[in-house]
């Protein structure tokens, strides 16, 4: 009784939830959190992610799912979609949106700036009392590079309609990348959260270790300290990548304590834990003109 109350607070809710879709699985997909990232991946990427939750029985009950097509401009630049159906809490949410970024070299200093534009259309399949509402939002993103030390400053929801009720928060992402001779090479990274409109701030730390450019061990701990009703325990989501061929790549994480945020003066609606499945496709495996392939 009391999960069917949950539910149904979400249900009817005025709330509008945009991108936790998209930022759930940021560690599969750096693009999610800064704008600035578009053409990183390769000249032609393609990429699809689906969160399946564990339910007791064969069939998996599919939490969200996310198409990113990335692809390289000319001189340094990049240009990116991404398209995303999200149902937790029970609210079936879309997006769709679109990146471009540019960069720039200053000596040793590598630089990207880039903008996002999107909108985020809830629920796209109507209840009683609900009607559909195309919310639109865009944001800003930089990111630098010197000698392997890196620092990306962001906020893909800095210009957002006010019938988004989620956090818009302003994202810190800084950490260093070492590669040795594509033998053996890890990124660790910190991201840090901050909500200007509730003042809350939270902080995720990030590793990934990759042999041979082959294969990848990686963890995101996530104090999930941002949502501002309710509470939420601190999570270690675990993954691992492998590069099957010179164009296809797979990854796998689960996140084993997700939640999604309720109404005020209620506690948060816990759902079951979730595996992310990554498959992708790189046209080219040296990764064209990327400056960062292969290290998110």
């Amino acid at each position: 009784m009391k999960k069917a109350f949950l539910i149904a607070l979400l249900l009817f809710s005025k709330i509008g939830i945009a991108q936790i879709g998209l930022l759930k699985q940021y560690h599969l997909n750096y693009l999610a959190i800064n704008p600035a990232l578009a053409g990183e991946n390769s000249p032609f990427t393609l990429k699809g992610i689906l969160g399946n939750q564990f339910n007791g029985s064969i069939r998996f009950n599919q939490v969200n799912q996310i198409l990113v097509l990335d692809g390289q401009l000319y001189n340094k630049g990049g240009l990116a979609f991404q398209g995303y159906r999200n149902n937790s809490g029970n609210i079936i949410s879309t997006g769709l949106g679109f990146s471009y970024a540019k960069g720039f070299e200053i000596g040793e200093l590598k630089l990207k700036m880039g903008a996002n534009a999107a909108i985020f259309i809830q629920p796209n399949l109507l209840a009683t009392n609900l009607t559909q509402r195309v919310l639109p939002h865009g944001g800003l993103g930089v990111f630098s590079s010197y000698k392997g030390v890196f620092l990306g400053v962001s906020n893909p929801m800095l210009l957002a309609s006010r019938q988004i009720g989620e956090q818009k928060p302003l994202l810190v992402n800084g950490g260093y990348i070492f590669e040795n001779e594509s033998i053996f090479g890890f990124n660790a990274n910190m991201l840090y959260y901050h909500d200007f409109q509730t003042q809350r701030s939270s902080y995720d730390f990030n590793l990934k270790a990759s042999i041979n450019n082959r294969f990848g061990l990686g963890a995101s701990y996530r104090s999930n300290k941002l949502m501002a009703y309710g509470e939420s325990k601190p999570t270690l989501i675990p993954f691992a990548e492998y590069k099957a061929t010179r164009t296809m790549s797979f990854a796998l994480s689960y996140d084993s304590q997700p939640t999604v945020e309720t109404q005020p003066n209620t506690p948060n609606l816990a759902l079951g834990g979730i595996f992310q499945f990554m498959l992708k496709y790189n046209s080219d495996d040296t990764g064209g003109d990327s400056w960062f392939f292969g290290k998110f």
